[in-house]
């Protein structure tokens, strides 16, 4: 009977110093005194996070929590002080209609009755990836053709026509307060950072605007995003812009653009302030696009492109006529409208930076030297004043 005694007043003289322990844990250091060190064997639970978070690490049980929590959102929330830029849906996109060589190889012929008469083509498209401007349609026996250039003519259904992306970025008419971005893909928002679907709101579409308001950090280089009340999605759905500072080559008031090789967006700068953002494609792994400061040194408001690098033949063998509203900044290197595809906010081309036929007709214009109207090239010499180009990859995960 005694021992039993003697184990209960034990248990309760331990329970009791554990008591005055956290009473004092909760009421902190008397005043004056030096903060005391926490133990790494320290247990945050979540009662306790909420009476002295000053004792708990940062990561435990209660924490993540508490953070979120304790995230208070501006009621209404802001909206990003954008202005859509007026768009005339009967307005071509592009200056050319544009189609995609289906059938290789190709004979080109000077006229559909040569091709009748068997006569040899004009030439041959032979391999690779060969995009074409269409000029008009002409019957010949019964069968259409399509005239490509001057006095160069294919079957109809050789070629597969273009349907290039409507997508246009935004005109900030203020700096934004909060970094925005762009979903890169359909996405159902979580409750809490890897937590479960949201259901009480709508999932948000691909190209869908979006502020982010805070982020958590999680296991595997997971980063998570509010974009709204109890709306949480993982860093790779979007497709995200930040002000930045110019950088110092940059004078005051100078235009520069600044191309997110990380986040697929490039913004257009007046300056400190950020006027212009959208997304971009720019170039696959084993053709990145270079990394560096550059000035734009050549604008072409329609030209050719092909792969320097392989000749007609090769499977890498690629060419398309009449690239509209090109910036080049960087030897071969440039930004330009892209009607081949729709896959912007991912890595896609050959090392430039693609955009949409909207957005790369902004830039053009937009960018200094202005091109005269009607000059076709405009070549700026060195040193001679032009915006800036800064392309830069920084990721969050690092």
């Amino acid at each position: 009977m005694r021992r039993f005694l003697l184990i209960i007043l034990v248990s309760l003289a331990v329970l009791l110093a554990l008591r005055i322990r956290l009473v004092e844990a909760s009421l902190g250091p008397e005043p004056g005194t030096p903060e005391r060190a926490v133990s790494a064997r320290y247990v945050c639970v979540p009662g306790l996070l909420w009476q002295d978070r000053a004792l708990c690490p940062s990561h435990g049980p209660g924490t993540t929590n508490y953070r979120i929590a304790s995230i208070k959102l501006p009621d209404p929330l802001p909206e990003l002080p954008a202005r859509e830029l007026p768009v005339d849906e009967d307005d071509d996109l592009l200056p050319h209609t544009y189609a995609h060589v289906n059938t290789l190889p190709l004979n080109v012929y000077r006229h559909p009755m040569e091709a009748a008469q068997g006569l040899p083509p004009a030439r041959t498209l032979l391999s690779g990836d060969w995009w074409v401007s269409v000029e008009g349609m002409v019957e010949f026996e019964g069968q259409n053709w399509y005239k490509i250039n001057p006095d160069e003519y294919v079957p109809a259904g050789t070629l597969g026509f273009a349907s290039p992306s409507k997508f246009q970025g935004v005109y900030l008419q203020q700096q934004p307060q909060h970094p925005f971005a762009w979903m890169n893909r359909w996405t159902e928002p979580s409750t809490v950072p890897q937590g479960p679907v949201n259901t009480a709101v709508a999932p948000l579409s691909r190209y869908q605007r979006v502020t982010l308001f805070a982020e958590e950090r999680r296991g595997g280089g997971q980063i998570w995003y509010l974009v709204g009340q109890d709306q949480w999605v993982e860093q790779s759905h979007v497709s995200r812009v930040d002000v930045d500072p110019p950088p110092p080559e940059v004078g005051p008031g100078e235009k520069w653009i600044e191309i997110d090789l990380f986040e697929q967006t490039i913004a257009a700068y007046e300056g400190a302030r950020m006027v212009y953002a959208t997304m971009i494609s720019s170039g696959r792994t084993a053709t990145s696009t270079p990394t560096g400061l550059y000035r734009v040194h050549y604008k072409v408001r329609k030209g050719k492109m092909s792969n320097p690098d392989v000749e007609d033949g090769s499977p890498a063998w690629y060419y398309i006529e009449d690239v509209p509203w090109t910036l080049y900044f960087h030897q071969g290197y440039s930004i330009h409208a892209a009607f081949w595809h729709d896959a912007f906010g991912f890595l896609r081309s050959h090392g430039c930076v693609n955009l949409t036929p909207r957005d790369a007709e902004w830039f053009f214009h937009w960018s200094d030297p202005p091109m005269p109207e009607g000059q076709k090239t405009l070549y700026i010499g060195s040193g001679a004043p032009s915006t800036w180009v800064w392309a830069h990859f920084s990721s969050p995960l690092e």
